[in-house]
């Protein structure tokens, strides 16, 4: 597997190895030494996945302090648009937007910092898409923005939204409690 930053610092981009025969595909995920030395968290806590319909749009999502984690994502069937946010202050990238399509094709994995908001629009009828994330859902800790005001064009006319998407704060109105720690981007 190999690593590189996005344009936000401790955004990882992992790709994993994909081994393909005429039985199918097999790929590695996680390894803890690549990812230590990588200068990326290893504990991970909870792991969890979603099925999404096309134009769904799940986002942007993350927790508060101290239930503040770090998450793994990747795409295991059908393509999304991934998407991040940084809300960090003091971060060089700090309200910035990055985006990539994760894949079952591309076997692409994204490593998201705590600090950053995560989301997604499924691109495919059925995306299937996996999670491990650093610490346990807290509900009182469970946040989001809305996913329309970052200033980002999502490539959706019609979002298909759960109810509480609907109704998160924008961007502007959220008052973020993260900062940046240069010495520990991906943390």
């Amino acid at each position: 597997m190999t690593f590189k930053e996005t344009t936000i610092p401790g955004c990882t981009i992992v790709r994993q190895r994909i081994m393909a025969d005429d039985r199918g595909r097999f790929a590695k995920l996680f390894q803890a030494d690549a990812f230590a030395q990588a200068g990326l968290r290893i504990d991970w806590r909870e792991e969890f996945h979603s099925r999404s319909r096309r134009d769904v749009v799940r986002g942007m999502h993350f927790q508060t302090p101290p239930a503040d984690h770090a998450k793994l994502v990747v795409c295991l069937a059908g393509a999304v648009l991934d998407v991040v946010v940084d809300l960090r202050r003091g971060s060089p990238a700090f309200e910035q937007v990055s985006a990539i399509e994760l894949s079952e094709a591309n076997g692409i994995a994204l490593y998201v910092p705590s600090g950053c908001a995560h989301g997604f629009v499924s691109l495919s009828d059925d995306s299937l898409m996996l999670y491990k994330v650093t610490s346990v859902h807290s509900p009182e800790n469970d946040c989001g923005i809305a996913w329309d005001s970052l200033g980002f064009d999502w490539g959706v006319a019609h979002a298909n939204l759960s109810e509480r998407d609907r109704h998160h704060p924008r961007m502007v109105d959220f008052d973020t409690p993260f900062t940046f720690d240069p010495a520990a981007p991906a943390r």
